[in-house]
């Protein structure tokens, strides 16, 4: 490159520490070819590391020469720079993360987390609620359960019934979630644009979004109600999950190569090659296992027949396809508080601008879990049949299966003293 313009050090060897803020603007561009500093900033960088030439400070001329002349020896000088260590905080910051206001910001960070641990909490009831019938049907198969109305619900009961009469509530926020951010990724990565920085973290998060629907499978396909919307729902989500896989795949790998360098100097903004690869073999085994296991199943199962049924209709069968998807769901129950801490750590770490920290569309993250925290405290404290009334009109009441049960019963034993009575009489 023979010597520099300005007579001086080499670029790699110039003090820097004058002026460190000026130097990561500087740097960034010279790394990244990408956001070019103003001249002002340009002006001050030079002459903060070349303060005098002939004995006088350098002139606006002087500096569009040699910042011209950077720009020709961009390529040279950009492997360059990770050989200067002085002010590597402020060259990260100025180069930025991955971390996108966008999309993968700290709203959708904090919206992650919230539905990771209502989540947990879904679940452990669902499980607890599972243990306890199993035991009161082992230890009294033939007894008949108590009356509501006799038993008075303590806490337990309340979040007990709230968790599970906003299930459902909780599947369509989640899933509403999911096809914003999947669409999101997706009209990212079709855009047009020359430099792409964030597919790495996008396949991630686009790979988050998926895990908690798959956990939820077994609770919200323990009812009949609705069987059809679900299916449609899921089966939807599985074509915009796949499409998202895909783009984010190439993308990340591209994204890796095009990006080598600044990942080089800066690895704490960008996640990992193995989290990534992680990321993308867990999510296309998540998205295609139950359909291909599904497709399997069935093309083996129609040659056969078990005591004159359909084979897939035995009970045997049945419980080995709750059990597979019981596994299933623990599976992407681990992946979702994996890739959540994998996040938290990345968030942590990673140097991010203030306009990457909130924005509308960060808050906007957040709102789809406000309907179900609403329906969960409604119900907790008005209880089941008064909180599910108030979404329906006037003329509609909700009575629980148990108490209808009990007067008719009650009606029944009246209507017999009736007859009786009028009989006697």
């Amino acid at each position: 490159m023979g010597s520099v313009p300005w007579g001086g050090p080499a670029w790699a060897e110039l003090d820097v520490t004058r002026d460190c803020t000026a130097f990561g603007a500087y740097a960034a561009w010279v790394a990244t070819d990408d956001n070019e500093p103003p001249f002002p900033t340009v002006a001050s960088f030079w002459r903060a590391v070349v303060p005098e030439v002939n004995s006088m400070q350098p002139n606006n001329a002087q500096i569009i020469d040699w910042h011209e002349w950077v720009r020709l020896n961009r390529t040279t000088l950009a492997r360059q720079v990770a050989d200067i260590s002085s002010c590597r905080p402020e060259l990260c910051q100025a180069i930025g993360s991955e971390i996108d206001g966008g999309l993968a910001g700290f709203g959708l960070l904090a919206s992650y987390g919230l539905e990771t641990v209502l989540l947990t909490i879904y679940c452990t009831f669902a499980l607890l609620r599972y243990f306890n019938n199993r035991k009161h049907r082992a230890s009294s198969p033939n007894e008949t359960q108590e009356s509501p109305e006799a038993v008075k619900p303590d806490v337990v009961s309340r979040v007990n019934e709230a968790l599970r009469g906003t299930t459902y509530d909780l599947f369509t926020a989640a899933a509403f979630l999911s096809l914003g951010v999947q669409a999101t990724v997706i009209y990212s990565q079709v855009s047009p644009i020359a430099y792409r920085y964030n597919s790495s973290l996008q396949l991630i998060v686009s790979a988050f979004a998926f895990y908690p629907l798959a956990t939820m499978i077994p609770l919200i396909l323990n009812s009949v109600r609705r069987s059809w919307l679900k299916g449609a729902v899921l089966v939807g989500l599985f074509v915009i999950h796949t499409a998202a896989w895909v783009l984010c795949t190439n993308s990340a790998q591209v994204d890796y190569y095009h990006n080598s360098n600044v990942i080089g100097l800066c690895p704490q903004n960008h996640p990992s090659q193995a989290v990534v690869s992680a990321a993308m073999f867990t999510m296309a085994a998540m998205v295609w296992m139950p359909p291909l296991f599904g497709l399997c199943l069935s093309v083996v199962l129609c040659f056969y027949r078990c005591n004159n049924r359909k084979m897939w209709q035995a009970k045997w069968l049945k419980k080995i396809a709750k059990g597979a998807m019981i596994m299933y769901a623990s599976f992407n129950f681990i992946c979702m508080w994996g890739a959540w801490i994998i996040l938290v750590v990345f968030f942590s770490g990673a140097s991010w601008k203030s306009e990457d920290a909130w924005s509308l569309g960060q808050a906007l993250a957040l709102t789809p879990w406000v309907p179900v925290l609403v329906e969960l405290i409604s119900i907790f404290f008005l209880g089941t049949e008064v909180g599910f009334v108030g979404r329906l009109p006037l003329e509609f009441k909700v009575i629980r299966s148990e108490k209808a049960l009990h007067r008719q019963e009650g009606d029944s034993f009246l209507d017999e003293a009736e007859v009786h009575g009028g009989n006697g009489a």
